[in-house]
């Protein structure tokens, strides 16, 4: 059932013109004017879309609430962190909103969870999600809809080369992360159609992994669209930079490439409540939409 609804779900709609660039439209705003009979000094009221955003961000919060993680190892975190890392949509596939989540408020994360809100996954609204794990010690991952017990994990630290020592300063070591970033390119293909990925030229995560006062992560995205379907993790320990990649897509083929040369190729998806990268999916009412996926009058 799994395997079928990974399909559904991860599907996404990728028919012919997927790959076609979106153009960027930059659009001047003007200032906005009073409205007849608004009080002034008060806050606008909000818009039917405005509320909509918020809702549906609040059903997120709760689904994300709902998690409680368990391990035999002392100090691993027990929950989610209450705030998403990143934020996306995807109206072209049918997700109206979705965010990415990670286990651990320190360090590397322990886990990633994607959760979309999709009018039409299963044929109706429901609540996608993808959980990759990013640690080797065994835990669990449970809320009413899933357990998820992964056996390790699939993202493998390499050393990056060619890079010079940490700065000693956060914001300069920012920098060196971002220039390391640019040195990788990403592609996927589904279906027999290739897809070159975009790189988010800002980190959605950065923390402070075990090593010297130098030492310094961050996670980075490539996307198609907004929609993540690959991680990319730079480190220091202080002294040396490390990088390890991992999918957060069904595409059968992933590839990445380290100043032209292949660096990463994504494992096949193998889906189950042990892998360390999986996806379910399961019914829900979206707030703007009925139970059809028909979207609702303002």
């Amino acid at each position: 059932m799994l395997r079928h609804l990974w399909n559904v779900a991860k599907s996404r709609w990728r028919n012919t013109g997927r790959c076609l660039a979106i153009p960027t439209i930059v659009v001047g705003i003007a200032p906005r004017l009073p409205v007849a009979g608004e009080e002034p000094g008060r806050p606008p009221a909000k818009s039917h879309e405005d509320r909509l955003v918020e809702e549906r961000g609040e059903l997120m919060r709760q689904l994300a609430a709902g998690y409680q993680a368990e391990s035999k190892d002392a100090g691993f975190p027990e929950r989610l962190e209450p705030k998403p890392i990143f934020r996306y949509s995807d109206p072209a596939r049918g997700t109206i909103a979705a965010s990415l989540w990670r286990l651990g408020s320190e360090g590397r994360p322990k886990a990633i969870l994607a959760m979309e809100l999709n009018r039409s996954a299963l044929k109706s609204p429901a609540v996608m999600y993808e959980y990759s794990s990013l640690t080797a010690t065994p835990f669990s991952l449970t809320s009413r809809e899933m357990r998820w017990s992964p056996a390790g994990t699939l993202y493998k630290f390499k050393p990056l080369p060619d890079m010079r020592m940490p700065e000693k300063t956060a914001p300069r070591r920012l920098i060196q992360m971002r220039d390391a970033a640019n040195r990788f390119s990403c592609s996927e293909i589904d279906k027999k159609e290739r897809c070159e990925l975009r790189l988010l030229s800002q980190p959605i995560h950065r923390y402070k992994p075990a090593g010297g006062e130098s030492a310094d992560g961050a996670m980075f995205l490539f996307v198609f669209g907004t929609n993540p379907e690959v991680v990319l993790f730079l480190e220091s320990d202080g002294t040396d930079w490390t990088y390890a990649a991992g999918r957060m897509t069904g595409a059968e083929t992933v590839t990445m490439t380290l100043d032209g040369k292949t660096a990463w190729d994504g494992p096949p998806v193998e889906s189950g409540p042990e892998s360390p990268y999986t996806g379910s999916a399961t019914s829900i009412v979206i707030p703007g939409f009925t139970r059809e996926g028909n979207e609702l009058a303002e």
